[in-house]
């Protein structure tokens, strides 16, 4: 039960959005911040995505090692990254 409760954690808070809501939009194939942005609304809310420093490592995390981390925990540089691009997204 623990378990659960500790995957539904509310990760963006100006959209309500999950942390089991998150992952299963990474596991389905979101590869980038943009398209966790996009698929979530995680990241894009009225507080300029402070989530951000939360979702990049959650990412990055699971590209690596197929898991995600037990804990979440955000990066310490007190802004949110910038998003990465795709390979086919272009600047």
């Amino acid at each position: 039960m623990k378990k659960n409760k500790v995957r539904s954690e509310i990760v963006c808070r100006c959209n309500n959005v999950n942390r089991e809501t998150i992952e299963k939009a990474i596991r389905d194939g979101c590869d980038t911040m943009n398209k966790i942005f996009d698929a979530t609304t995680a990241g894009v809310g009225p507080c300029g995505g402070s989530c951000r420093r939360k979702l990049q490592p959650m990412l990055e995390h699971y590209l690596a090692t197929g898991t995600f981390p037990e804990k979440l925990v955000a990066d310490n540089t007190g802004k949110a990254p910038p998003p990465k691009k795709s390979p086919d997204e272009t600047e």
